[in-house]
């Protein structure tokens, strides 16, 4: 899911981070009128291991997956010679997710649905409503 320019290639660092604005964008539906796909500007404090947290943002299209909200934890990667140049680290966010499916086993199917459904999840609590 990297776009525009933003892979941040070899030399990224991965870190945890907190979302801490959403801009919804536009939204593409169905003749029906149901969301299909809808675009987001996140907002994310990073909080990078041993250095000065920092507030960076990206844009993302999401399908099927719920939307990001502001306090929700996520994850990022970027490189430190670019900060302002993020991209979500998903396959962490997975992980975390399913951290909370074992510590709540009832949120397997949400969590599972989420995956199998849409584009994956850009925070983690998202994945554990």
């Amino acid at each position: 899911m990297f776009g525009f320019g933003r892979k941040p290639g070899a030399k990224a660092v991965t870190a945890r981070g907190e979302i801490a604005h959403v801009v919804f964008g536009l939204q593409s539906v169905d003749r029906e009128g149901h969301t299909r796909a809808a675009s987001y500007t996140v907002g994310v404090q990073v909080f990078p291991d041993g250095a000065a947290p920092f507030l960076a943002s990206i844009t993302v299209k999401l399908r099927g997956t719920a939307g990001p909200m502001i306090g929700e934890e996520t994850w990022v990667r970027y490189r430190p010679d670019a900060r302002h140049r993020i991209d979500f680290d998903r396959d962490r966010i997975k992980v975390r997710a399913y951290d909370r499916v074992r510590a709540n086993p009832r949120l397997k199917i949400v969590v599972d649905t989420l995956y199998t459904h849409g584009d994956p999840p850009v925070s983690v609590i998202a994945t554990a409503r």
